[in-house]
């Protein structure tokens, strides 16, 4: 029978962190895997027993235990801390550059805005030159006439006849 480092633990009821110690710390012999795996045999097995059973050797490997754990919980924290500030500094630099672009956004709406405005404005002046010509226009064509009339052929002095004659005769 051939078992595995957590199928161990489990039978144990312990860490397969702290089996994987005891084997190295106690030298007890089982062999690697292909993938440099232990796998364990009976005798490997009793002995773990033995150990776990003795009181002596559980107690100062729960105090190693808990000294490597607090060791890897430091460690764990300074990973931590450094991977914490490293993330602040990449969150400060995104902040930074989500307010540049949000002000350049800001910016370029305010040039457009101040661009469609004065469009406007030369739109406006040129239809309001269009309307005041278009008044005057009106305002010529509404003011009253005054009436031509015809002279009446009474109204005439009479003329000279003396061309008359003149054709006639060819003077």
């Amino acid at each position: 029978m051939e078992l595995k480092t957590h199928e161990v633990a489990k039978e144990l009821g312990m860490a397969p962190r702290t089996v994987r110690k005891w084997v190295q710390k106690y030298e007890i012999p089982c062999r690697k895997n292909d993938y440099g795996h232990y796998v364990y045999d009976e005798e490997a097995l009793a002995r773990l027993e033995t150990l776990k059973a003795s009181g002596e050797v559980a107690g100062a490997m729960d105090v190693a235990f808990d000294t490597d754990i607090k060791e890897v919980q430091l460690e764990n924290m300074s990973a931590r801390n450094e991977e914490g500030k490293a993330l602040e500094h990449r969150l400060e630099n995104l902040t930074e550059r989500v307010c540049r672009t949000e002000r350049m956004v800001q910016q370029k709406a305010d040039e457009v805005v101040s661009y469609q405005l004065l469009q406007q404005r030369k739109e406006i002046e040129e239809l309001t030159k269009t309307v005041d010509r278009l008044e005057k226009m009106l305002d010529q064509l509404q003011t009253p006439v005054k009436k031509m009339e015809p002279p009446l052929i009474f109204d005439q002095p009479p003329q000279k006849r003396r061309n008359v004659f003149r054709s006639i005769f060819g003077l």
